[in-house]
């Protein structure tokens, strides 16, 4: 007997899931082909991590309708860091004459030398690994054979499509946007939304929601939210402080219709250093206005997100994780259509540095376009960046 495992945290399980599990049976042809939620993950963050119950309950309603899929609880049971070798153990000795086989995503082939005892699971188990995204299906292959070189046992590759929907991101999703639909099974989403699962609480911000719809424009209000939402979506994604993220977000056009002359005296009050080129530029005022106004009227007194804030619109070199994401985030947001917004979204939740250099980028190109001044911090950001693209690109071949 054939006894496939398909271990993973599943926190959720996603379209990207189902799409390995179909083709994965059909292929491998197996006697029993078990789903295997963990219960503590070794290699991966628990952050965000829901409950046991809700993480099988998602994985059965899933596979459901699947003939020959069973989802198993015995990590779940046996509690603790969910090691593969000791699954594989329980099963090797429920099963000593059968052939068990281990299923994985590209991701995890990655870094299987750091796996605890894994020469051991190659002596249990054969691998099957499939590609989880179109980078890695370039050298999936060669990366199957160097493990096998290395440890012996026996890895095969599975002719799958590659998919980019990963957890993290649908979990980014839902506490951003409340909605992941089409990332994975309707069944899924009914069951997240149902038992509200992955929510981001959003409470602690009402006075500042208040004020915002008081003082600013409806269109001007909505694109705050958008943005402190995109800046939710980047922090789940780069293990930024969610909570400042969507604060800074939220706050980082509170000066954007004062008029100028109240914008200047804001900025004349400002600690940060303030070019000439600032100076002569009006639309450039709001982001260091609300800087300094925020900190004074609402007793804001974090330096990186007041810092975040000032930079949102010119950036700097040396920018926080926190400064990159309110400056991309304040572009990339759901309700901006220019002609390059979506190449930028995805180049920045491939890599948010390549995504600075392409927002970067724009930015200086439509000053040109536009006959504008730019700043000299923005000048030496765009080198910053530039010269990382130019670094990424050559290593990347």
């Amino acid at each position: 007997m054939r006894i496939v495992i398909f271990g993973g945290t599943f926190n959720p399980i996603h379209n990207g899931h189902m799409k390995v599990i179909k083709p994965a049976v059909k292929l491998l042809s197996p006697d029993r082909f078990i789903l295997m939620p963990a219960h503590i993950p070794p290699h991966k963050s628990a952050k965000d991590l829901v409950s046991d119950v809700h993480r099988i309950n998602m994985c059965r309603e899933a596979v459901k309708d699947i003939a020959g899929v069973e989802v198993s609880d015995y990590e779940m049971q046996l509690g603790g860091k969910s090691y593969t070798v000791n699954t594989l153990e329980h099963f090797r000795t429920e099963h000593p004459d059968d052939e068990l086989c281990f299923l994985m995503g590209s991701d995890m082939l990655k870094s299987f030398s750091g796996w605890f005892h894994a020469d051991r699971i190659m002596e249990l188990a054969s691998l099957a690994v499939f590609a989880r995204n179109p980078e890695d299906a370039k050298t999936i292959d060669r990366d199957a054979d160097e493990i096998v070189r290395k440890r012996g046992g026996k890895c095969v590759v599975l002719d799958c499509t590659p998919s980019v929907v990963s957890s993290t991101d649908i979990r980014a999703r839902l506490m951003a946007y409340s909605n992941a639909d089409g990332f994975i099974p309707k069944c899924v989403g009914d069951y997240i939304r149902k038992n509200n699962l992955y929510k981001f609480d959003r409470s602690k911000y009402t006075k500042y929601v208040s004020y915002l719809q008081k003082n600013l424009s409806e269109k001007r209000f909505r694109h705050s939210v958008n943005v402190a939402n995109e800046a939710l979506r980047l922090a789940v994604v780069y293990d930024c402080d969610r909570d400042r993220a969507y604060e800074a977000g939220l706050l980082h056009d509170t000066c954007k219709e004062i008029p100028y002359d109240k914008q200047l005296e804001l900025v004349k009050r400002s600690s940060s250093f303030v070019d000439e080129v600032e100076l002569a530029a009006p639309k450039t005022y709001h982001g260091i206005a609300a800087s300094v106004y925020l900190k004074e009227h609402f007793g804001i007194d974090d330096e990186e997100i007041l810092s975040a804030i000032r930079y949102h619109t010119v950036a700097k070199k040396g920018m926080t994780l926190l400064e990159k994401i309110i400056y991309i985030a304040d572009l990339i947001s759901v309700e901006r259509d220019f002609d390059d917004v979506d190449y930028i979204r995805e180049c920045t939740y491939r890599d948010i540095n390549i995504g600075m250099y392409e927002a970067l980028k724009f930015s200086v190109s439509y000053s040109c376009t536009h006959v504008r001044t730019i700043p000299l911090c923005t000048l030496e950001a765009y080198n910053e960046y530039t010269l990382y693209k130019l670094s990424h690109d050559k290593k990347n071949g």
